[in-house]
């Protein structure tokens, strides 16, 4: 991508410089032309932004560049006379060249007339298999999602386009999975950051966002974190010459508002670019809870309903350049700053009595309780990269050094009220700084033919303070209880080396990978002489294999190893409240996941339709499940352990349906089986143990739907349907939904004003149910989501910006030009 990017900016250079010095032929006129219209070769259709650079043949040497418009046109002129030859490339299809094309006295115009240019089919590269027109592209070891094709999502931010993604579930409360897993790794344009994976989704905005990649078996140069696989958010950047930019302003009911821009400027070897974020969420509704505690000779009921708000305020800057220092050497540099404010209250009406078991209940208590959890934090991020190119074609060196750093704090409060006066209340706040380090190198070497060799060295350093404190409302006034204030020091170094080798021989391509890494952790508590250490080296070998049974059909498997490392606050080995009514216990012996996954896949493209299926199976060993039991009456507690085994074994499909020029539908399924093999020990107050059984078993299954009409070349409807079945867990089980979204867009001013509307959960079936039960307590909740939220997204290109477009392809066909 890089390199077709650096091609990309010296044609245009070069393209404009012959534009502004005229070359006179031999009879002093202007020089030659060649022209022509770049088509799809099974489709026929004109292919928009293709690369079309021209060289002479006598010593290869880069003439003039451009794009083609939106009818696929090209024209290169001011050419003098000679022989010269034409390669036409654009992302998803193979490079064509075409030679042997004279300019002389007698062809002054060299008319080319169709260039057809087939789809890329090549294993183990970037080459996308599907179009671009497509609403997923499909890579050996990747899913591209476009966010531009999803209207429904224009004013929303990442975890709204997540909604209609393959792999993905996403619950009403905006709560991600990736193939039935929370545990999975968000990266940033290749790179890690100090957010947790939930913060990044739901602070990023979608128009900001160009591609999602969805990596669910990640080869051995990933870092191998994450149990259920990698999702890569890939932000717009612009890649015309001069200055080019687009303002982005988003409004909707519930307070609902934001607003981004980005502009870029490119000259000569630099490009620098600048944008702006800021964007306020409101997700509020109606919820009711019914808690039971079940003691020998009672059960004591806890009934609420109210109303329950959440917002989330979400602000940025970033700004970078990359600058080519010459055809070998090139550097890149990238800022951001942010910071969200993520506001959850409620105000429930709470009925609260005991039943005995004599048949016999006691008197109502009657109450209200007003609840709010605030979170504030600021952070910051730099990057940079240096790329360096050696002698033959892709043989390259590239170094990363990423560093984010965050702080802030969290407070949580919970009055209980009767008569309007307080009668109980707690008091919780959690704070501390956090910074990342990540360093990394990776050197790629070509073999020959289409066989390479890759290897890399990662750093990951991590280091934060954790200081939590809590207060009791005694005597009219808020007391601090020491027994529940806490200070922690974490400190978790992780070096990975990792070697890669790929080749393709015939119809079969083949990449083979392992990678190791030596983790360095060390936990302790303030007060406390002992601590927790761990020193350990992991192994993490992958194999991804593709087939090209023929052209548009292809068949690909992997197997990878990954691992899911306990997160700081799963190993807190004391009490924190978390508020009046749940508390949570850390386990500081909790060992890490280890995940097997198993991948097949088959795609098959025919015209413009395709339909793709994956199975995969998974097996995560040392599973790490957080435990709910009673705390003391109408409290609970959220411990965590190692269970035992579990098992996912699913098939996912998509089906991608053009009925005709206006219509397009994307279907797609998701169907899998779930198991869960363990137990869990217990200890009463006399440290008497007890074994409980947290086996599980279910059948899930989704579907989604997307319907596009294009009602002509300007206006575009889409209609989006979302079904997510009941899932069973260890300790309850969460019921099933259904969501309907649409969206309106309308393009003006040559394109470069649009709007798009979109009316969201349009009806009113996005309600969110969960039981909870085990031994001692019950606990069901819902919360029906407000409707209907109706957003009005505006988008403005500034001097016709586009998206950042590439070509790429290595099995290009070749022709000589006949006059």
């Amino acid at each position: 991508m890089k390199k077709s990017l650096l091609l990309f900016v010296f044609t245009m250079l070069v393209s404009l410089s012959q534009a502004m010095q005229p070359v006179p032929n031999s009879k002093g006129a202007m020089g030659g032309t060649i022209k022509g219209i770049v088509k799809d070769k099974d489709l026929k259709t004109t292919v928009e932004y293709a690369t079309v650079s021209v060289f002479t043949m006598a010593d290869s040497t880069l003439i003039n560049g451009t794009i083609t418009n939106a009818k696929g046109e090209f024209e290169l002129k001011q050419l003098k006379p000679g022989l010269y030859y034409v390669e036409v490339s654009f992302i998803g299809y193979n490079k064509k060249t075409i030679r042997n094309i004279p300019i002389n006295r007698d062809h002054r115009v060299a008319n080319l007339k169709e260039v057809l240019i087939s789809q890329a089919s090549e294993a183990l590269g970037e080459v996308v298999i599907n179009a671009e027109r497509l609403p997923v592209q499909y890579q050996i070891d990747k899913k591209v999602v476009p966010v531009s094709r999803q209207l429904t999502t224009a004013s929303g931010n990442a975890v709204d386009v997540l909604e209609s993604v393959p792999s993905i579930n996403v619950d009403i409360e905006g709560n991600v999975s990736l193939r039935g897993s929370s545990n999975f790794t968000v990266l940033v344009d290749g790179r890690p950051s100090i957010l947790e994976a939930a913060d990044i989704l739901t602070q990023m905005p979608s128009s900001v966002i160009e591609n999602i990649e969805i990596i669910t078996n990640p080869s051995a140069k990933y870092d191998p974190e994450g149990s259920s696989g990698i999702i890569n958010i890939i932000t717009k950047k612009g890649n015309l010459k001069g200055l080019s930019g687009v303002v982005n302003l988003n409004v909707g009911t519930f307070n609902n508002h934001g607003a981004d821009f980005l502009v870029n400027l490119r000259k000569n070897k630099f490009n620098f670019h600048l944008g702006m974020d800021y964007g306020n969420r409101n997700f509020s509704g109606d919820r009711e809870s019914e808690n039971r505690t079940i003691k020998t000779d009672s059960t004591i009921y806890v009934l609420s309903d109210g109303e329950s708000d959440r917002e989330r305020l979400g602000y940025g800057i970033r700004t970078g350049f990359d600058y080519e220092i010459n055809d070998k050497n090139s550097v890149t540099l990238g800022l951001r700053y942010g910071g969200r404010q993520m506001d959850m209250g409620s105000d429930l009406n709470y009925t609260e009595y005991s039943k005995f078991s004599d048949g016999s209940t006691s008197s109502v208590e009657k109450y209200k309780s007003y609840d709010n959890w605030n979170r504030d934090m600021e952070f910051y991020n730099a990057n940079f990269s240096y790329l360096r190119k050696f002698k033959g074609k892709g043989h390259q060196l590239l170094t990363q050094v990423n560093y984010s750093y965050r702080d802030g704090d969290e407070k949580s409060k919970t009055e209980r009220k009767q008569n309007g006066a307080i009668v109980d209340g707690k008091e919780s706040t959690e704070k501390g700084p956090g910074s990342h380090l990540d360093i990394r190198a990776d050197y790629t070497l070509p073999l020959g033919g289409k066989s390479k060799f890759e290897a890399g060295y990662q750093a990951k350093l991590r280091q934060s303070e954790d200081i939590t404190t809590q207060s009791d409302y005694t005597d009219a006034r808020y007391i601090p209880q020491p027994e529940y204030s806490h200070e922690v020091d974490y400190k978790k170094d992780v070096h990975g080396i990792y070697a890669l080798y790929a080749n393709q021989t015939g119809i079969l391509g083949y990449q083979l990978g392992l990678r190791s890494e030596y983790t360095d952790r060390e936990i302790k508590y303030k007060g406390e002489t002992e601590s927790f250490t761990i020193n350990r080296w992991d192994f993490f070998p992958t194999i991804h294999t593709q087939i090209d049974l023929s052209e548009g059909n292809q068949l690909m498997a992997s197997y990878t190893r990954r691992i899911q490392r306990p997160r700081g606050w799963n190993l807190e080995p004391f009490i924190t409240w978390s508020d009046a009514y749940n508390v949570r216990k850390g386990n500081p012996d909790l060992k890490p996941e280890y995940i097997d996954s198993y991948e097949l896949g088959y795609q098959k493209r025919i015209g413009e339709q395709s339909i793709s299926f994956e199975t995969y199976y998974r097996v995560t060993h040392n599973v790490m499940e957080r435990i709910r039991s009673v705390y003391q009456d109408n409290v609970m507690l959220s411990s965590f352990d190692n269970v035992g085994t579990d098992y996912s074994l699913g098939i996912e499909t998509m089906l991608n349906l053009n009925f005709a020029k206006w219509f397009k539908n994307d279907l797609i399924g998701n169907v899998y089986h779930y198991k869960e093999e363990g137990d869990y020990t217990t200890y009463n107050s006399e440290k008497e143990p007890t074994v409980q059984d947290f086996s599980t078993e279910s059948f899930n299954w989704s579907l989604r739907n997307n319907s596009t009409i294009m009602f002509n070349k300007t206006t575009r409807f889409q209609v989006n349907v979302i079904y997510n079945s009941a899932s069973k867990k260890a300790q309850g089980e969460r019921k099933g939904f259904v969501m309907a979204n649409i969206g309106l867009k309308k393009d003006f001013m040559k394109r470069k004003l649009s709007a798009t509307l979109q009316l969201r959960n349009i009806l009113n079936t996005a309600k969110h149910e969960n039981i909870s039960e085990g031994p001692g307590f019950y606990n069901y909740s819902k919360f029906d989501m407000q409707w209907p939220s109706i957003k009005l997204n505006l988008s403005y290109k500034i001097n016709n910006y586009k998206k950042k477009r590439g070509a790429r392809g290595e099995n290009g066909d070749m022709e000589d030009f006949e006059m």
